[in-house]
This record gives C-alpha cells, structure tokens and sequence, in this order.
C-alpha cells in the first residue's frame, strides 16, 4: 500500500484489509511512503513491486502517475480516491454526494438557515461533497445564505491561510453551519476562530463546524472537538481485499472485464462540541428546539413547551410549522429518533436505548422505522456490518 499512514482512513482501510487476510490465507502486506510519489520516483515503485513479485497495489496516486506501468506488469492497481477518479483502474470512491446531504439534513434540523462550505478545488471528494451540501440546502431551503471557499488545490490542504480564512469567516451571516470537506479542513476553521480575537464569534453558538472521516485524532484535538461524519472504511478495506482476491482467479488480461470500483459509505454522524447547538432566527423556535432536545428522556408536552415562550399554544404551534416546515409534534418524533440513531451508534442495543430515552420500544420503534425505513434493530445490525 502507497498512501498516507498518519491518517485515520488509510489506516482503517489496512484493517479491513488484515482483517479479511487473518479470516483466509494469511497476506504480506507492505507499507509504501508517500514520499516516493511525490519525489517522482514513481518509478522505483513499479521496479520494487515487481522484485517483490506483488500480486496487487492500493495507492494514492496522482492522475498523471504512470499507473499503467503496474497493469503491464500484471499487478492489480486500486486507486484510493486522491484527486480524480481513474477510469483505468478500480477506485476506492467513496458516496460523497451522500455525505454532503447528510451534513445539511443534519444542520437544517438544527434550525440553521445560513450554510458553507469549505474544501479543496480538484479534488473529487471535496467538489461532490460541496455538490451533496449545497443541493440538498437548495432542495430543502431554497431561500437558505449559501457561501463556498475553495483552496486551490492539494499543494494548500496542510497550508493555514489565517488572513484571508478569518475574512471569509468574519464577512458570513450568523449564525452559520459549515462542513468541512473532510476533518483536516475543518480543524483549520476551529483554529481560525480561535484566533478572530472577536468574542461576539463563538463555535457553536454563532458558527456551527462539521468535518468528514471521524478522525478521532484530529476531532478530539479540536476546541470545542468536532462533529464528525463517520465513514464504513474497514468494511470497505475488506471488500477490497475479497475483491483483490477474486480478480486473482482470472488471467491478468481478462480481469479489467470484471472491474467495479469499491464505494466507502458514511454512516452516521458523531455529535460533539463543535455542533452542539440549536440555532434558528427566530430566538422563540430556538429555545424549543434546545429545550425538546434537553428533555428528550422526558415525556414532553406542548404545555411544557408554550411555558418556555410568551404565547399561546395556537400560536406557537402555528410559528413553528411556518419557521421549520413541520409540526411540533413531527420535530420531538424525530428528536427521539435522531438520538435513538447516537446511542445505537455509541454502543447502546436498540432496547437499552428506548430505556436511556424513558419511553416504549414499541412506540419509538415504529417512529424509528417510519423516518428511516428500517426498525432499530435493523439500523443496529446495519452499523455493526459496517465497522
């Protein structure tokens, strides 16, 4: 494997891989630096992978990389998503359309009306996932502020461009949500408020920050740390391991008629400081939201809800499903099912979870099934598969 091994993701995707090996025949595995790409010494690769008589390569390469050089060798090549996708080889992609609509479900929920996005032009992950975000905002909000920030390409994704970030930040509507094209991105808009030195900007409170890949590494380092989307990578990293070895059955020249690119799916999305806020123009929709979701254990009921705002219940019931597009009663339904989702993902079995949230299994379960189209118990098994 040629990739970056400080990441979570290749390192999660080598799990898989090992994972599948110790299941069936044992496997060398050989981790290949970077380095030797970025030096141009590409070349080097091929000849080692030859030497070393490797049946297959995974690696992030770039586009003009002469990957062929391994296919004239016979070496299965998998390209792990880098810049773009190549058509020549089988690509571990990812659902990224997926996850930027994720991301804006999530943050619409929240009652946020002013969204952005920050990622890398060229890269196919960052430009799909602003595509998934911005699209889906569009669908659901079309009257939603939407701002984008690209850096210009891969030579800036470690590069902190304070000045000009903390500009962009300063100059958008609050409060606003912003995705991250992955964890590494959205670290650097944490560390820029940070350094704004403007205390009427605050995470979460004025700006809502979400990355990708669920690095606890980097999301833990954060302050606040960070909501993240979580990624089936070892369950992708299996795939490809089983994938590679059905490939090794034909004769090299008949095994691109069999190519199928592999797909890393996000799953879910783990809460954490840098989102922990319910945010919505209106102040009065805000302090519902806050005071449902602070009380979900709890049987709510309106009348506990109008106490929290000068109003009637006929009038509070009103504003809130012309401010959020659903009733009340729709919004702690899906509050109840939105954590029912965290606990179950947190480790909780679907039984332990209705207990956490003081109400009846059966009740919740066909809450649950009406809004996702799958019991707990289905969406547990569901995310156990995909670890």
């Amino acid at each position: 494997m040629m990739t970056d091994f400080s990441e979570s993701y290749a390192n999660k995707l080598l799990g898989g891989i090992m994972r599948f090996s110790h299941e069936h025949e044992p496997w060398a595995v050989c981790k290949v630096p970077l380095s030797l790409r970025d030096s141009g010494r590409m070349q080097e690769v091929v000849d080692f992978a030859t030497t070393w008589k490797a049946d297959a390569i995974i690696g992030q390469f770039h586009n003009n990389d002469n990957v062929n050089a391994f296919l004239e060798r016979g070496i299965i090549t998998l390209a792990q998503d880098f810049e773009q996708r190549f058509p020549n080889l089988i690509n571990i992609s990812g659902d990224y359309l997926l996850s930027g609509e994720m991301a804006a479900d999530y943050f619409i929920e929240k009652g946020v009306r002013c969204f952005a996005f920050y990622g890398i032009r060229g890269m196919v992950w960052s430009e799909e996932r602003l595509e998934g975000f911005s699209n889906r905002i569009r669908e659901r909000l079309p009257e939603a502020q939407f701002s984008a920030r690209m850096k210009t390409g891969p030579q800036e994704v470690w590069w902190y461009d304070t000045a000009s970030l903390t500009e962009w930040l300063s100059g958008l509507p609050k409060p606003v949500a912003i995705l991250g094209c992955d964890d590494n991105i959205a670290y650097q808009i944490i560390e820029a408020v940070s350094q704004m030195d403007r205390p009427d900007v605050r995470i979460p409170d004025d700006i809502l920050v979400m990355g990708v890949d669920n690095d606890a590494s980097v999301c833990q380092l954060c302050s606040p740390q960070l909501t993240s989307i979580n990624q089936d990578v070892e369950q992708a990293g299996y795939q490809v391991a089983a994938f590679i070895e059905e490939l090794m059955a034909f004769p090299a020249d008949e095994r691109r008629l069999h190519y199928r690119d592999i797909v890393v799916r996000p799953t879910y999305i783990t809460t954490r400081q840098s989102t922990d806020a319910f945010i919505h123009q209106n102040p009065y929709v805000s302090k519902i939201m806050y005071y449902v979701n602070e009380n979900l254990q709890n049987r709510i009921k309106v009348e506990s809800l109008v106490d929290q705002v000068p109003m009637s219940r006929r009038m509070l019931e009103t504003m809130f499903a012309r401010e959020t597009g659903i009733s009340l009663y729709q919004y702690i339904i899906r509050a109840r099912v939105n954590r029912m989702k965290d606990l179950i993902n947190a480790g909780h079995s679907p039984l332990q979870a209705a207990d956490v949230l003081g109400t009846e299994y059966k009740i919740i379960a066909r809450n649950f099934k009406n809004l996702t189209g799958m019991t707990p118990a289905e969406y547990a098994k569901k995310q156990s598969n995909s670890q």
